[in-house]
């Protein structure tokens, strides 16, 4: 391969990154993994031309193209930045400093008593309790709120009618730190028809964190929760209060 195909790949790589950083909320899962293959191959095959043009390439070229590959990982580290998510946070990489998180009883009968009336009345609602690994970076784009917990709170930022019901609500420190936040959908193809786009969210921050996610379902008033990238699916109020009792060692 001659030089000029060198720097034509890593163009073309630079301009798909770009393209698919700017559609990657509005494009189909099945198509971004299909434009995370293409820009794969297309590292692949800007490293084998570089590999060759090694030869022939001298001086001033040889620093320009050494250069222009160093700048491909970054396009890829941007690509790939949810499955690099996930590997931290399977790994534990990026956990807060301190114990791990505990919430207190108030908070938990504040939980339990909001899910019950959002469960009965069939309202939908996504509540995130930050344990271990800092959700900052999702914190950063919601609607900051830093507000003390309770169920009249917690039950109206749910309400259909008012602006705050779309997305999530998440916990930290026994206060609601925010609310419309937005999780990454899970990119799994084995769950079952009825997990809607509540239930994938609370699929997707699983997988790349430790968060501890309460999902109630708008069509059916079921209530779900998600950790370590599993759900356990409709639950009773007991076993909910379990769940809270073991996962977030009430205090």
């Amino acid at each position: 391969m001659q030089m000029n195909e060198f720097f034509i790949t890593i163009i073309l790589a630079f301009i798909y990154s770009l393209f698919l950083l700017n559609l990657r909320m509005k494009i189909e899962i099945k198509q971004i993994r299909v434009l995370k293959v293409l820009l794969l191959v297309l590292s692949i095959l800007s490293i084998v031309t570089f590999i060759q043009s090694l030869e022939t390439a001298t001086g001033l070229l040889l620093v320009t193209e050494i250069v222009a590959l160093a700048i491909l990982p970054v396009f890829v580290t941007m690509t790939y930045i949810s499955e690099i998510k996930t590997l931290f946070g399977r790994f534990n990489i990026g956990k807060k400093k301190g114990s791990p998180s505990l919430i207190n009883n108030d908070l938990a009968i504040a939980l339990i008593q909001s899910v019950d009336f959002l469960s009965k009345r069939k309202i939908g609602a996504l509540i995130t309790v930050e344990r271990n690994v800092s959700l900052t970076n999702i914190v950063d784009k919601a609607l900051s709120l830093n507000a003390d917990i309770s169920k009249e709170l917690l039950t109206s930022i749910f309400m259909p009618s008012t602006p705050l019901h779309d997305g999530a609500v998440i916990i930290r420190d026994n206060k609601i730190l925010c609310a419309k936040a937005y999780y990454p959908a899970s990119e799994r193809h084995d769950l079952p028809m009825n997990y809607g786009t509540r239930h994938r969210a609370a699929l997707g921050i699983s997988e790349q964190s430790d968060a501890f996610t309460i999902v109630v379902s708008e069509e059916t008033g079921r209530v779900s929760i998600t950790v370590d990238g599993k759900m356990e699916y409709n639950l009773t109020k007991e076993a909910l209060n379990l769940y809270l009792e073991n996962i977030l060692k009430i205090n």
